[in-house]
């Protein structure tokens, strides 16, 4: 019997990628926090995601930087950086192609598509992180980012429905679009950054090393 696991020296690997998966992660959210602590002074959140509006078009970027309030920045800093260091600790070669993807390509399906408001906050880009961690686990078989997804959704799981419209102040379409962003990219990473397994084999013949007594 072939029972796969997870090869040695690969795990070995990935182990050392998550001190700077850490260090990554707080300092996007330094970056984050700043940006939050300067606003009032030069009024940034002016410049978030504008639908179909020339000056909207710089919010592709600067969208997962802005927050409104302190609640709105709270509810964000720790699933954000929870699902960006699983990123980096899990997927080193393609982590920053996929936050910069991730970030583009919310932004855009917001900016064509969206409400013609304001759209600001980083749960657009913790939902593309956190479907792209689930479904390339699923498709690179690698049970550890499909559990980290998973605990992570466990303890965020009320924000599901944060992908349906009709909560007052909310940018369901960003949530939405980073959902589905998060599984386009996993799709067209599959083949990156896989697992790499080796098999132990179960001797079929046990009775060669466990006898039956004789009665």
């Amino acid at each position: 019997m072939k029972i796969p696991h997870l090869d040695p020296d690969f795990a070995r690997a990935r182990w050392h990628q998550w001190p700077k998966a850490f260090r990554i992660a707080l300092q996007l959210l330094a970056v984050v926090w700043l940006i939050f602590l300067l606003s009032p002074l030069f009024h940034l959140t002016y410049f978030g995601n504008k639908p179909r509006t020339i000056e909207g078009l710089l919010g592709l970027v600067t969208m997962p930087f802005l927050h409104a309030n302190w609640s709105h920045l709270i509810n964000n800093t720790l699933p954000l950086f929870l699902t960006t260091v699983a990123l980096f600790g899990n997927y080193p070669k393609v982590a920053t192609r996929i936050m910069i993807y991730a970030t583009i390509m919310t932004g855009t399906l917001v900016w064509v598509f969206a409400r013609g408001v304001n759209h600001i906050g980083a749960s657009g880009l913790f939902y593309a992180l956190l479907s792209y961690l689930f479904v390339s686990g699923f498709l690179k078989k690698d049970l550890q980012s499909m559990g980290i997804s998973l605990i992570i959704a466990f303890l965020y799981g009320y924000m599901i429905w944060g992908i349906f419209p009709g909560q007052a102040g909310v940018s369901w379409e960003s949530h939405m679009f980073g959902l589905l962003t998060g599984i386009f990219l996993a799709w067209n990473t599959k083949d990156i950054d896989r697992p790499q397994l080796k098999e132990w084999h179960l001797d079929e013949n046990l009775e060669d090393y466990f006898p039956e007594d004789d009665d």
